[in-house]
This record gives structure tokens, sequence and C-alpha cells, in this order.
């Protein structure tokens, strides 16, 4: 992961070590190491602490897009756009209650629109992708 933080990690046991072979160790120092251990252990598992990772503003791509579906029936969606001279299509169909995404989709101006399980059309719009999204379908 990240090897300055092990080589950190690694260093402050190596010092406590030979810090405890010079002079005696009580309970309260060994609490002391064992304490900063556990929490430099989970911020190394954790990582940064926002949870998440920043969006790459230079990239051409968005790493997911996604439809949740809360209508009472199942529904098709339909995602057309050009970028760079290049056309893209994407369809999914997302079941009630569920959500379906697209992965590494080009940013740019995309037309959507939004179909009934009957094929009548509920929605249809443009949208600009710039980031991760999750596009909500509610009852209306």
């Amino acid at each position: 992961m990240k090897r300055s933080t092990i080589a950190a990690l690694f260093f402050t046991m190596s010092a406590a070590t030979a810090h405890a072979q010079m002079s005696p160790v009580t309970n309260f120092d060994r609490g002391l190491l064992v304490g900063n251990l556990l929490i430099e252990g989970y911020k190394l598992i954790r990582g940064n602490g926002t949870g998440s990772k920043a969006p790459d503003p230079t990239a051409k791509t968005v790493e997911s897009f996604c439809f949740k579906n809360k209508m009472d029936e199942k529904i098709s969606v339909k995602l057309t756009g050009r970028i760079e001279d290049e056309d893209i299509r994407k369809e999914m169909v997302i079941q009630k209650g569920e959500k379906e995404c697209t992965y590494q989709l080009p940013k740019g101006v995309y037309l959507y629109e939004i179909a009934l399980s009957s094929k009548d059309i509920y929605q249809k719009g443009e949208y600009q992708v710039t980031e991760e999204t999750l596009m909500t379908i509610n009852k209306k």
C-alpha cells in the first residue's frame, strides 16, 4: 500500500523494541505503543479518510454512471451521444427497485430516453456527464 507509512510503522516498532531493551517498559508505555500501532494500521487500511477518491478533472471518462429505478415497474434507459466523432449508445433494462450502471463512460453530452415496460416514453432529456452520477428515476 503506502510504503512510507509501512516504513514509519516498522521504524516505530523497531525504536520501541530498542528502547524497551535499554530501559524497563511499563504497562502504560506498552498500552501507548499498541494503541499507536492500531491507529496507524487503521489509517493505512482506510486510506486518506475521505472514503472516496476525488474525481480527476483531466480524465476523459467517468468511473460509473448509474440509474436507480424507484418506479412500480421495470424501465429501459437508452443513452446516446457523440463524443470525439464516436457514436456511443448504451441501453439498460432496470428492474423495479434495482440499480444499473455503465462504466468508463466518456465525458460529454448525452441524450437519454426512459421507457416504461409498456414502451411508453416516461422521460427524455439531455445530460452533461462530467463526474460519477446516480440518477434516480421516481414516480411522478
